[in-house]
């Protein structure tokens, strides 16, 4: 392996890197906001019941796909 090819790796590395934190940080955004639904103080009568059980739903699925 020579450098050029050394340097497109670790570029590529660095830009994976960069992605998955992104990706991290926009699904403990999504996660937050399911949990505020699910509790009826943060938006009071504005979310229904139904949508309350969905939300937490997907907290629920997404526990379990760890």
């Amino acid at each position: 392996m020579d450098d050029k090819e050394r340097t497109a790796l670790k570029e590529q590395i660095v830009w994976l890197g960069i992605r998955l934190e992104e990706q991290r940080h926009i699904n403990k955004n999504m996660i937050n906001f399911l949990k505020s639904l699910v509790h009826p103080e943060e938006f009071g009568h504005a979310v229904s019941q139904e949508v309350r059980q969905t939300a937490y739903a997907l907290l629920i699925n997404m526990n379990n796909d760890k």
